[in-house]
Formats: C-alpha cells, sequence, structure tokens
C-alpha cells in the first residue's frame, strides 16, 4: 500500500495545490457507512484509476485515528484527530474534523507535510487560485456542460436540451454557459495574440521566444479553425519574421 508522500506534486510555484495533498473528506468517509466507533478500514487515493497514496484508519468514540507510512523515511504515523457533530436544519447531525493546529471544524483535512491539517494551517491554495480569468470560465462551463448532459469542451459545440429539463432552466443555464464561453474565448484569443505578435516582432529577445513553448503552426490552425467571433471578427494572420 503507497505511503504517505507517495502522491503528485503539484507542477505550479507558489502555495501547495489541495489536489496535490491528499484530501481527507469526512463526509464521504460518512456516506460510505464507515464512520463507526470500532470500524476499521483503509482510505486511498487514485490517479487514474491507479493508486497512488493510502492510509490505515481506526474510529473511535469522536477521534479517528489515521496511520501512514512517510515514503521518504519509512516512518510510520499514527494521528488521533478529534471529531464533532452539529445539527442539520432539517434534522440529522453533520460530522466533522477537528484541526489539530486551530481547534477549527473542517470537513476535509489535507496532509502537506507529516500530519493531517486544515486547508489554512497546511499553507494551501486550491487549484482554481493560480487559473486565468479564461481557464476558470471553461471550467465553470465545463461543470453546466454536465448539468446539460453535453460533451466536455466547450470547443465541442452544444448538444440538445436534456429530457426533462424546463425550457427556462435550460435557457437560464445554457445563457450562463455561453457567457463563460465568451468569456474564456476571449481571453485564449488575447495570449493568441501576444504570442503572435513576439513571433513577429523584431525586438523580442531571444529569452522570451527561448521560454515560448507553443508551436506558431498549431496557433495558426487553432485561429483558423476556431474562427472566434467576439465583439467583432477574430481572424489572426500569422507571419513569420
Amino acid at each position: 500500500m503507497g505511503g504517505r508522500g507517495s502522491g503528485r506534486r503539484s507542477s505550479y510555484s507558489g502555495k501547495p495545490e489541495t489536489s496535490d495533498s491528499m484530501p481527507l473528506d469526512i463526509r464521504k468517509i460518512t456516506r460510505k457507512g464507515l464512520l463507526m466507533p470500532g470500524n476499521s478500514f483503509s482510505w486511498q487515493w487514485l490517479v487514474n484509476d491507479r493508486q497512488v497514496a493510502g492510509i490505515s484508519i481506526r474510529v473511535e468514540l469522536q477521534t479517528v485515528v489515521l496511520s501512514y507510512r512517510i515514503k521518504s523515511t519509512g516512518e510510520v504515523v499514527e494521528q488521533r484527530v478529534q471529531t464533532q457533530t452539529s445539527p442539520c436544519h432539517l434534522g440529522g447531525r453533520r460530522h466533522w474534523f477537528t484541526c489539530h493546529r486551530c481547534s477549527k471544524r473542517v470537513a476535509v483535512l489535507y496532509a502537506p507535510g507529516r500530519y493531517f491539517t486544515c486547508r489554512q494551517c497546511g499553507g494551501l491554495g486550491y487549484a482554481t487560485q493560480k487559473e486565468g480569468a479564461g481557464d476558470r470560465a471553461s471550467t465553470k462551463a465545463d461543470k453546466l456542460r454536465k448539468r446539460l448532459g453535453w460533451e466536455a469542451g466547450i470547443l465541442n459545440g452544444d448538444g440538445d436540451k436534456p429530457k426533462g429539463m424546463h425550457w427556462k432552466t435550460y435557457q437560464r443555464i445554457k445563457s450562463q454557459h455561453d457567457a463563460l464561453v465568451q468569456v474564456s474565448f476571449t481571453t485564449l484569443a488575447a495570449s493568441w495574440v501576444f504570442c503572435i505578435s513576439c513571433w513577429t516582432s523584431k525586438s523580442v529577445s531571444q529569452n522570451l521566444l527561448t521560454n515560448i513553448h507553443w508551436n506558431p503552426v498549431v496557433i495558426l490552425l487553432k485561429c483558423s479553425a476556431i474562427r472566434l467571433s467576439l465583439s467583432g471578427s477574430f481572424n489572426p494572420v500569422l507571419v513569420h519574421p
């Protein structure tokens, strides 16, 4: 079984990301019916259906005991995490972890280092915080496409209205989707214009050219194929210097 520290590392600079720090969600554990005193089970993290990390969990009264191995040293760590509950508005109770550093109740703990902590104590950021406006718009648009049952990817075109969905609801969601696509395409177009201007500019430095890894032929083909219709007409022409 993969131990602590065997997962992926973020390829971005700045704060480590929550998705790369083995998120442990008490809501998922509860939904599986595993949060029962006396229960012992393993919890795994998968990437492309391949296990990259795993821990053992033992449930006690208002406590869970996390057991895992640090991959870099082989050390086995046992961490006790307090749990608590709060009443739900419509009855029942919601379960929470208690962060051992700040004592704040949280639904998800992360392991950026030796121990599991809350996101703030772990100094973690969300992947979306490192995305540009265009990427965030594309991600939001894909979520709406999923609600509509459309194929993922804003370049794949629109699908049909889902069976059983009211036209008013469909038109509202589609309008939101189209607005997000417009933002994503506008940002993408601006990036292409910048790169094209770099390639066609005589004053651009060799260092900048070296660090740009986009293929100008690919960009030309994409510009020609997509034929973005923004506020006016966007038909960039790539001219080699």
